[in-house]
């Protein structure tokens, strides 16, 4: 029988979140054997792939803020929005002490996370998890054809599957019911006013989101929830553009842009991983949380969870100190119950539709 392939740690996921992880501890741990299980699909659009200044620190402290501005992502100096009103008000990046945000080209992005995570000693598998078991002290991991493993310490950065967490028996609790109704459009007009910018315009049934992205095309997207959605049949294009039609700020946006698909419906849901502590295994990024798109905080959340797992991971594996899981866990806690307060408020700008269920279930 052929024995399971060793590691120390082994990372389910090679997203922002998991490459975090894998950078963090080849500073603060060097010489761990560490596995990135990667089945190598391309990562699916996300609606928040545009940052805020605040992810230049965080990339910086991983040791990769050289290489992502080498990657030349559009550079973004504001949001603007028209919420809580029908004018748009405009967010300018420059009052913030890093004043560049960036569009990001999310395939480049991640690859180079993956990258520099790999040159730091991590080893990369083309592996999907099918498998999963805890015999103290490992984990066993089971990866079909690809493979058997065996971990001292499991991290889940699978994303919104949540898979090693949902097999150890935890359970994601979705807190609301907020999808992207997302239509890519070919080249459009870079000099339209506010074309430059994130914009966000409130709707009746939700929210528009539209960004400009690399080699000039953009996304718009209608965020309500799904039952909204149905209703509105959301994922039908003619449908999707009468509704388009009402905006007053994104439309002007398109021109003449003719969408290069009909509307994809991506689930865009806050929630939050429940259930017992797991002995060495700590969910990170969107396997622990997942935030509202209008938070802008996706990605460096993912980056931020994947630093405070790898302390906590040095803490057990230099001094067997395992208080620095229940901390990491408390501090994750923490930062979704304040999201959630901020997100209530912000929501609660938006006074214009009072009688719109989807406005009801927010006031």
């Amino acid at each position: 029988m052929t024995q399971p392939t060793p590691f120390d740690v082994f990372i389910v996921g090679a997203g922002p979140a998991g490459c975090a992880v894998a950078l963090s501890l080849a500073q603060t741990v060097p010489g761990l054997r560490v596995a990135i299980a990667d089945p190598g699909r391309s990562t699916p659009f996300r609606i928040g792939e545009s940052v805020p200044p605040l992810i230049k620190p965080f990339l910086d402290q991983l040791g990769v803020g050289a290489a992502f501005l080498q990657d030349n992502h559009c550079p973004s100096f504001r949001t603007v929005s028209a919420w809580g009103s029908p004018e748009l008000v405009s967010n300018e990046f420059f009052l913030n002490v890093h004043n560049t945000g960036w569009r990001l080209d999310r395939a480049r992005f991640d690859q180079t996370l993956l990258n520099a995570a790999c040159q730091q000693g991590a080893q990369r598998l083309p592996a999907q998890l099918r498998t999963l078991s805890h015999h103290a002290p490992y984990w066993h991991i089971g990866c079909g054809d690809a493979g058997d493993y065996r971990a001292t310490y499991l991290i889940d950065a699978s994303g919104r599957t949540a898979l090693p967490s949902r097999l150890a028996g935890l359970k994601p609790i979705n807190h609301d019911r907020l999808v992207a109704s997302a239509v890519f459009f070919g080249q459009t007009d870079p000099n339209l006013p506010n074309a430059d910018a994130v914009l966000t315009e409130a709707c009746p049934d939700g929210w528009w989101y539209t960004a400009a992205l690399p080699e000039g095309r953009r996304v718009v997207a209608l965020m309500t929830d799904a039952d909204l959605a149905r209703r509105l049949n959301a994922k039908q294009l003619a449908a999707w553009q009468q509704q388009l039609a009402q905006t007053r700020h994104v439309l002007p946006l398109i021109g003449n842009a003719r969408p290069l698909a009909p509307p994809q419906l991506w689930p865009a849901n806050s929630r939050y991983l429940h259930g017992p502590t797991r002995p060495n295994l700590l969910a990170v990024g969107d396997a622990l949380s997942c935030f509202d798109p209008l938070s802008s905080q996706g990605i460096i959340k993912a980056l931020r969870s994947g630093l405070f797992a790898a302390y906590a991971l040095t803490d057990h594996i230099r001094r067997q100190d395992s208080s620095g899981f229940s901390r990491y866990q408390a501090l994750m806690q923490r930062e979704f119950a304040a999201y959630q307060t901020t997100l209530s408020d912000y929501h609660r700008q938006e006074q214009r539709w009072p009688d719109a269920p989807f406005w009801q279930r927010r006031l």
